[in-house]
This record gives structure tokens, C-alpha cells and sequence, in this order.
């Protein structure tokens, strides 16, 4: 299985630099996204794929830019809105150009007609340049959950989220329940109380069997992980990767494991 992991893990350093170190620790893939904010920690978008495949790093995900305070607003009236699925319309042509296999995205506010009027016509571009919108689970529930009730659309896909799953509504299992539309993983673990974006040797509580059991459907699927040194101070750029392939190996031999 493919194994990927996010460009920017927490720490800062040349961008070459880290490219090379992703690919020296044994990765074939990475997520990354274009958005402006993240310049100083991820270059443009242009330099990043020019860098991935110049060290053959495949592309997996890219996520859409976005400000979390400003997300409820694609669900209302008004041009602040209308700016967010322009943003987001802009996200799925970025991922054409480039390759990108979709784009995740994160939904939050209060479900209405307006809001999926506009995810609609992002879709339809999605169908126009196939890529799929991926829906990660997040701390909004029932925004996820109304989404995929109303719309039904082949490029309407689903990114899972480990870390999100065991903080915010750990009884719910959104790999049984929305597996048919997995496209994408988000991994990473915590204590179930924050959501810390860690390695489980660091502070670890999910169950990667039972995480395992439901991914062994789905091997086409790569284990990407969306971690950073925040808890994981102690160790470097190069010893926090190493832990971090470990983990995904772990994690593909339980897959392996469950097929059996």
C-alpha cells in the first residue's frame, strides 16, 4: 500500500530539505495545499510539485484553503459565501492541473438550501475535470452527515479523519457507515480529549485494529498521515518521520493482518 504523509509536519526548514527527508524515510506520497497563509512553511504550490517529482513523490490529496472562522458563512446568504465556493471551485482546478487525486474539504456551520446550491456547482466542476470533493469528518457532525443525506453525486467522496473520530464522536463509525465513498485518509492519533495530531508512540488511544480491519476493504486507499511535532518536541526532523513510517508500516501489516 501507498504511504504518504503531510508536507508540512512541524517543522520548518528548506523546502527541498523536506521533500528529500520525506523521501529518504521511506514515503511515496504527500498531501499538501496551495493556500497563500501557508507560504512560509510550504512554498507555492508550484515549487512543491515541481520538488515532489523531481524526488518521485506521488501527489494524494490536496486540501482546500480555507479559515475555520469563516466557514459557516458558505451556508449563508451573501458574497462572503459566494467567495468560498469561488475558492473552493479554485482548489479542484489546482488539483487538475497538477494532478491532485481530490480535494478535502471541511464543512462547518448550519446545513441550508443555499449552502447546497453552491456545493453543487462545485461538483459539477468536479465532474467536469474528475476530481472528487472529498468531505472530511471534523467536530461538525451533523453538517457531514445532512451533506451526504441530500446530495447525491458520484464526485461527492469521503476523507477520513482517525484523530477527529476519536475526539469528537468516537461511538460513531464513520468507515462501516460511509466506506463505499473512502478516498482518502487523514491519520493520525491522540489521547481523546484533544485533538493532537501525534504519533501513537507519543500519545496514543485508537484502536488501529479495528481501524485496520475496515481499511482492508479498501487497499487502493493510501495510509496518509496528517501529523505534527507540537507533542514530539524531543525528537528531530529525520527520528520524528522515521517514527512516523514505523507507524504506517504497523498499520499496513494490520490491514494485511485482517484480510487473512
Amino acid at each position: 500500500m501507498k504511504k504518504g504523509i503531510g508536507f508540512y509536519f512541524g517543522y520548518l526548514m528548506n523546502i527541498e530539505q523536506t521533500v528529500k527527508l520525506i523521501k529518504d524515510a521511506g514515503f511515496d506520497c504527500v498531501i499538501t495545499n496551495g493556500d497563500k497563509k501557508y507560504k512560509a512553511e510550504n512554498g507555492k504550490i508550484t515549487k512543491q510539485v515541481k520538488l515532489f517529482k523531481k524526488y518521485g513523490l506521488s501527489l494524494s490529496s490536496l486540501h482546500m484553503s480555507y479559515n475555520s472562522d469563516e466557514l459557516h458563512y458558505f451556508w449563508e446568504k451573501g458574497e462572503k459565501g459566494e467567495t468560498l465556493k469561488r475558492k473552493l471551485i479554485k482548489d479542484v482546478k489546482i488539483a487538475k492541473k497538477y494532478g491532485f487525486k481530490c480535494v478535502v474539504v471541511h464543512l462547518l456551520g448550519e446545513y441550508s438550501l443555499i449552502g447546497e446550491k453552491r456545493l453543487k456547482e462545485v461538483l459539477n466542476v468536479c465532474e467536469k475535470t474528475n476530481i472528487p470533493l472529498a468531505i472530511e469528518n471534523i467536530n461538525d457532525q451533523k453538517v457531514f452527515l445532512k451533506t451526504f443525506e441530500n446530495i447525491k453525486h458520484d464526485m461527492l467522496k469521503f476523507c477520513y479523519d482517525a484523530g477527529h473520530n476519536n475526539v469528537f464522536d468516537k461511538d460513531f463509525n464513520y468507515l462501516d457507515k460511509f466506506g463505499d465513498k473512502l478516498i482518502a485518509l487523514h491519520l493520525h492519533d491522540n489521547d481523546g480529549k484533544s485533538d493532537q495530531h501525534t504519533l501513537t508512540s507519543i500519545s496514543g488511544s485508537i484502536d488501529w485494529e479495528k481501524i485496520a480491519f475496515y481499511l482492508s476493504k479498501h487497499p487502493e486507499v493510501s495510509l496518509d498521515y496528517e501529523i505534527f511535532r507540537h507533542y514530539n518536541k524531543d525528537l528531530n526532523a529525520e527520528e520524528f518521520l522515521y517514527e512516523a513510517k514505523k507507524q504506517a508500516d504497523l498499520l499496513e501489516y494490520l490491514i494485511l493482518k485482517a484480510k487473512k
